[in-house]
Formats: C-alpha cells, structure tokens, sequence
C-alpha cells in the first residue's frame, strides 16, 4: 500500500477490532473534555468567588436575588468554599490522568508502531505514545482547565460567581464529610507551625493598602479625579492636629468686653466675619464669641442692648487635638467655633467648623473668605509674595509646592526660622529644595512679608506634573 494515509488508517482499524471500540473511544474522550470543564469550574469558582466584592453580592442578594445570597453563603465561609473547590479539583484532575492518558495513548500507539525503528517498535512506539498523550493531557488540563478560567474568573468575578454559587454549594453539600475531615486535619497540621485556619484577614486594608486602590481605581477611570482628592484628604483629615488648620493668634479679629453696640456692628461690618470672640481685659481671658445674626434685633432697639444677651460661651480645644476629635467635639457641644489653647493654657489660635470642612473639600470661599488668597500675592509666572503667617500645607496646595510639615511650626514664617537658625532680617536668603526664600519685611522678630521664587521647569516636569494633577 503506497499511500501512507491509507495505511496509518489501516493500521487504526486493525487496533480498534483487537483493543478498543468506536463507541468506548468517543466515550472515554468525552469524559476527559468532561473532567477539562469540571476542573476549570472549580478554578474558575474559587477565583471568582475570592475576587468578587461582597457589597455587589449584597445589593443583589436584597434584591432578591437567591443566586447571590448562596454566593455570599460561601464567601462567608471562605475556609469550607476553598476546601470543597480544591477537593473537586483534586478529583477532576486524578480522573483526568487515570481516564485520558491511557486513552490518548491508546489512539497514538498504532501509529507510534508504525513509525518507530524495527527491531523494538512495540516497546518504543509505547513509550512514544505515553509521552505524546501525557504531553496533551497537560496541555488541555493547564490552558483549559486551569488558565482560561482564572482569566474568565478575575475579568467577570460577578457573574461567574453568581453562575457558580448553587452547583458549588450542592457539591459541598454532598462532600461535606470528607471536606471536613480535610479542614480539621489541614488546621491540625497547620497549628504545628503556628498558623490558623482563618482566612478573615483578607478582607482587611491598612491604610496605604486603601489608598493604593483608591489610585488603581482612579486610573482605570471608576473614580473621578476630585473624587479621588477628597478620599485622600479624608485620611488626611484624621492624621492633622488642630494647630495645622486653625488661625493663628496674630491673625484673630476680636472684641473687648467694654464694646458698644456701635463699635460691635463696625467690627463685623470692618472684618466681615460672621463670628468675633470677646475678651476681658486680654485675649487670653475670652469670654465667649458673638455671632453677627444675633445683632439684628438690637440695631433698630440699641437701647435694650446688653452683651450678655449675645454673648455665646465659649469652648476650647487643645492645639495638638486630632481634627477628627474637635469636629467630635463640636458635634457635642452644638458649636462651629472653638479657641485653641497651649499647654500654659494662653489662646494660640481659633478653630471654625468651615475650617475642618476645608480640610477634606478644599478651601471654601466666598467673597467674605479670601484669608489664603491675600496671603500670597503673584508677581509673576515664577515669583510670589507671601505673607509670613501663611500656612505651609496651604502654600504646598496653592502651588505644588512640597516643603516639610512638623509640629514645631506651622507657617512660613516658622519653617524659615527653624531651617535659618536664627531671628532673620530683611534681605536674608534662604534656598530649600530649588525654592528661594527672600525676606522682605519683619516686625518685632516676625516675618511679614517673604518673596518666593520658583525654579524654571523643563517641559518633561510640567508635563508629569499635569499628568499628576489629572490623577
């Protein structure tokens, strides 16, 4: 027979009437396509019901779903899903070998006969068709059984899991003794070398690990940039002290107890601010603040007129309180205005409650609130004015700037005396970080006024710092 077709054929059919039939052929090879999907299901089970988010499951499951209340039925016993996924992978793959190689061999083995050396044809083509089939069956089992699903699982982990919650759930159900067996003996051994069985802690995010997916979610395009912004000032918010974000002493506008009337509605009128703290004597002895609606009554009857009748108590927070305790604090005492004192108990600063807002929104302004932007004053593309009392975390948000921050100081003014050393004069300079301070007025050993010039940037800078900003 010439044509080498006609004989591998022959050859086929010469094998099938001596070892196995069509029908027992088709069916063998059916069963390892079977066990390929059986295995791929339990991997695809086990990532999709590990990668799915449980509030998806959740909102479903209160619509009513009943597939994803059985979903969650399995998360929330992640230890049980797990074994009862590795048991029938486990299974599917044993079947697999047992079935599929000897069957695979089986087919290869005439041919491998035909092609192999004379001499030992039977003992090379066996071991020829062996190899060959255990070379398949692995391929199948890796690429369809084990990748294709992990794929399909982390791409669509909700449906998938939604798909595979009530078949898994009776399997486990069928399986439950062996399964735990398999977990008793599993946390027995793992005791041995100090481990636990619970895989709760795999739900749980530190802080940077929660911010890291807040910037992962941003750049696939689920969170908005400002949405973005505001989350990470939410984290920032609980980290920053009072006196981070309060206004400083120099800067209070207040009242003296002995004010009249007129002179009360010329300060509102003077510094435009809806609340003006009062003091005796001195600004370390308040006795409480004034809101500006509670003047209107008495501005067309100044005869009945007392400061008593408008006068708010006062309360105070500590300078190095947490602002998520203050706004607390607030919350508590009904009040959106706090004096910051020190350690010796003097006034350092007051504390409103648009303040603590600003911290997680940004600045809120209006055309009464312009306190930031009179602190820094353009000269040009590169050169500020700044005002000493300026804040150095509203200097690094204005202008991208990145000077340090540290619970000794608070302003610019402090930062420049804590890296110079020394009471500066006007005319000294200082250079941090590319930044070049130059002091232009002082008062009394403050910083009034301070000039700020930025270094030039090649367009590969601003180009990053654009990107930055869009995130």
């Amino acid at each position: 027979m010439d044509d080498p077709a006609s004989y591998v054929l022959t050859i086929l059919a010469d094998a099938g009437q001596h070892s196995i039939t069509a029908t027992s052929v088709l069916l063998k090879l059916f069963a390892v396509l079977l066990f390929v999907v059986a295995n791929g299901f339990f991997v695809g089970a086990e990532f999709a019901l590990v990668s799915v988010r449980r509030t998806r499951l959740e909102t479903r499951a209160a619509a009513g779903s009943e597939r994803a209340r059985a979903a969650l039925r399995l998360i929330n016993d992640p230890t049980f899903f797990i074994s009862a996924t590795q048991l029938g992978i486990t299974l599917s793959s044993l079947a697999l070998g047992w079935i599929g190689e000897p069957t695979v061999a089986a087919l290869l083995e005439p041919i491998a006969t035909a092609i192999a050396p004379p001499g030992r044809a039977a003992y090379v083509a066996h071991i020829l068709a062996i190899v060959i089939a255990f070379s398949a069956i692995t391929f199948l089992h890796i690429v369809l059984g084990e990748l294709m699903p992990k794929m399909f699982a982390l791409e669509r982990a909700e449906g998938l899991a939604l798909f595979v919650a009530r078949p898994l759930e009776l399997f486990a159900k069928v399986f439950r003794a062996p399964i735990w067996v398999f977990n008793r003996t599993g946390a027995a051994v793992g005791r041995l070398f100090g481990l636990t069985a619970s895989l709760q802690h795999t739900a749980v995010y530190s802080e940077t690990e929660l911010r890291q997916l807040i910037d992962i979610s941003r750049e696939s395009g689920h969170l908005r940039a400002e949405e973005r912004r505001l989350i990470h000032r939410v984290f920032e918010f609980s980290d920053t002290l009072v006196r981070e974000a309060m206004v400083p002493r120099p800067a209070i506008a207040a009242l003296s107890d002995e004010c009249t009337l007129e002179d009360i509605n010329k300060a509102f009128q003077q510094h435009r601010y809806s609340r003006l703290p009062v003091y005796h004597e001195s600004l370390d002895n308040v006795i409480g603040f004034i809101h500006s609606k509670d003047l209107i009554p008495y501005l067309l009857r100044p005869e009945e007129f007392k400061l008593e009748y408008v006068l708010q108590p006062p309360m105070y927070v500590v300078d190095t309180a947490r602002l998520e305790d203050v706004l607390r604090q607030m919350q508590k005492a009904k009040s959106h205005f706090g004096f910051v004192v020190d350690e010796h108990g003097g006034i350092e600063g007051i504390i409103t409650l648009e303040d603590l807002l600003e911290e997680i929104v940004g600045d809120i302004s209006d055309e009464h609130d312009e306190e930031v932007n009179e602190q820094i004053t353009p000269v040009s593309d590169r050169v500020y004015v700044l005002d000493g009392a300026l804040a150095v975390r509203d200097l690094n948000r204005r202008l991208k700037t990145s000077l340090p921050e540290s619970d000794g100081y608070t302003t610019i003014g402090g930062f420049l005396m804590s890296v110079a050393g020394h009471v500066l004069q006007p005319g000294e300079e200082i250079e941090h970080d590319g930044l070049k301070f130059v002091i232009e007025k002082v008062e009394r050993r403050r910083l009034l006024h301070v000039r700020l010039e930025l270094p030039e940037k090649n367009p590969e800078t601003e180009t990053a710092e654009t990107a930055s900003a869009a995130r």
